[in-house]
């Protein structure tokens, strides 16, 4: 099993999807179950951050040559309400895309009613598969 098999099926286990979008500006979502609630019964909030990570890291991702790929930097989240049914729907936005840095924002959104319930803001550092190095 290859480290990409692994954290796909990690993710289906989860409960992470993809959900259209484009390939610059993907549409991922994480629905509400019993295993990925905290003890309030809101979405834990650990995985509103991963979700996040993932949504960004599919955008950013879609900017770099087929030799090059993208290492999270930093990663802030702002919490604003809690998702306690339907679904986490998040909706990206490139700021920026650099050579050496990609910037995306990230909406949370609870589905259904599209209230905002966090917003991130993620940094990547670009890296060279060919040589396993980052571009910085």
């Amino acid at each position: 099993m290859t480290a990409m098999q692994a954290i796909s099926g990690l993710l289906d286990h989860i409960g992470f999807r993809r959900n259209g979008g484009t390939d610059a500006s993907p549409i991922w979502e994480l629905p509400v179950a019993p295993h990925v609630v905290n003890t309030s019964g809101a979405l834990q909030g650990r995985l509103i951050a991963t979700l996040a990570d993932i949504a960004a890291g599919t955008a950013a991702l879609a900017t770099r040559p087929n030799s090059g790929g993208v290492v999270t930097s930093d990663l802030s989240v702002r919490y604003f309400r809690p998702i306690t049914d339907g679904a986490a729907r998040a909706v990206t936005k490139i700021v920026h895309a650099g050579k050496r840095s990609i910037v995306v924002q990230v909406e949370v959104r609870g589905v259904p009613g599209d209230e905002l319930a966090a917003l991130a803001t993620v940094n990547f550092a670009t890296v060279n598969f060919n040589t396993g190095t980052s571009e910085l």
